[in-house]
């Protein structure tokens, strides 16, 4: 007896005094509801033989029918009627104060200072559930470098969960499960409206996030792109320059010792000399060239890509450029002018091409290159290789798009640019 009577006050003590309210609310509202209709029924039934309520309400043989009626009438209705009651006894318990968008401001401003989506989002969980007195929620993402699930709290005993899709863009991000509350109450339509504007509000700060993040990835990229750039041209010169400098230096001075005493051995010295500069102008050139192409500055991007070397190749070159052309910043302009360059050397050593045909064109704000030839028989090696992936990813560094496209009567390289209007 004891043990069943201290049993019984832990399940006292264990109960949500939110949950004892919500049902003994909904338990008189439903016996108001059972005597109402009753006396209504009843009323109505009386009143036209000029009975009083209270006389109708005495249980007598006549009045056995309309007894049967009104509970006919309670039976059919108390299942929709008590359902309906158990919705609005929940939003009156449950609901955020007076507002219920309260919380959804709250989750809002928790989001907006979002920096790490791992710490942010359990804690939106625990101030949704802690706030709508939900015993368990659980977030499912489709992406982002999260675990793939975060919860908060423990699911009651075969409670159902309710699906809000996490979705930006009708882009699809993860779901976000709610359990019924404790003794399988449902949801009412407010809860369900709130978790649905609290789910979009999820799906715009991952999407944010996940902006952001690829955005320090790209600077990062970047930064190390530059270096590795600066530490190329670093070991060119240290490797390539700079010795052809110091040589200079000994040949001058031994040029200046052999000038008195063996004038022919100075002279041949002086022609190694000769030579040494001229390497070395050209290595200078080389370092110029792969920085800015000279050609740019001193023809303009239509003249550059007309006089590119074709190493000999009988090719027919055909420039096609709109006239002016649009004004393009430094990046565009080299960009344009490697990915043809690329592309041409490619017609050159890899197709039986008598053309190739350059077309620059505007269109909207895009920038579009094409190089077409006639050639046929490409070489795998022209379809996939440094030279293509280089011409992808310069294309990619400007927010382009780059396609290549081999057919029965040549090959297709397109390039489609962002134009910034200057």
């Amino acid at each position: 007896m004891k043990e069943q009577l201290s049993r019984l006050l832990r399940k006292l003590a264990n109960v949500n005094p939110d949950s004892l309210l919500s049902i003994s609310l909904l338990g008189l509202l439903l016996v108001a509801y059972i005597v109402g209709v009753y006396f209504v029924v009843i009323a109505l039934g009386t009143l036209p033989f000029g009975r009083s309520p209270s006389q109708s309400l005495l249980p007598v043989p006549q009045q056995q029918p309309l007894n049967l009626f009104a509970l006919l009438a309670i039976a059919v209705t108390f299942v929709p009627v008590s359902r309906w009651l158990l919705g609005r006894v929940n939003d009156l318990i449950y609901a955020q104060h007076d507002n219920p968008y309260t919380l959804v401001a709250t989750v809002n401003q928790q989001l907006q200072a979002m920096t790490n989506p791992q710490l942010t989002l359990p804690l939106v969980l625990e101030t949704v559930a802690s706030d709508l007195h939900l015993p368990y929620l659980r977030l499912e993402l489709d992406e982002l470098a999260l675990p793939e699930t975060l919860m908060f709290g423990v699911p009651p005993p075969k409670a159902q969960l309710r699906p809000f899709h996490v979705t930006y863009l009708e882009r699809p991000l993860g779901i976000l499960l709610v359990s019924d509350r404790a003794g399988n109450r449902p949801l009412s339509d407010s809860d369900h409206q709130i978790m649905r504007d609290i789910a979009r509000l999820i799906g715009i700060a991952l999407t944010v996030t996940r902006l952001t993040a690829d955005l320090q990835t790209s600077r990062e990229q970047l930064i190390i792109a530059r270096e590795e750039e600066r530490r190329r041209i670093r070991n060119d010169l240290h490797d390539g320059l700079a010795p052809s400098l110091s040589s200079f230096q000994l040949q001058l001075s031994a040029i200046r010792t052999f000038m008195e005493q063996n004038p022919s051995e100075a002279n041949k010295l002086i022609e190694e000399l000769s030579e040494d500069m001229r390497q070395a102008t050209a290595e200078i050139r080389r370092l110029v060239y792969d920085l800015r192409p000279p050609m740019l500055d001193d023809l303009g991007l239509v003249a550059a890509i007309k006089h590119i070397r074709l190493h000999g190749s009988s090719l027919r070159l055909e420039v096609t450029a709109p006239e002016p052309m649009p004004s393009l910043s430094a990046a565009t302009e080299v960009a344009v002018f490697r990915i043809a360059s690329e592309a041409i050397h490619n017609v050159v050593k890899h197709t039986e091409a008598t053309c190739c045909m350059v077309v620059i064109t505007k269109e909207a704000k895009t920038l579009v290159l094409r190089v077409n030839d006639d050639g046929r028989n490409p070489t795998v090696s022209h379809t996939a290789g440094i030279g293509i992936q280089s011409m992808q990813e310069r294309a990619a560094e400007l927010g382009g798009a780059f396609s290549i496209h081999v057919e029965e009567n040549g090959t297709r390289v397109e390039v489609r640019l962002p134009l910034e209007m200057t």
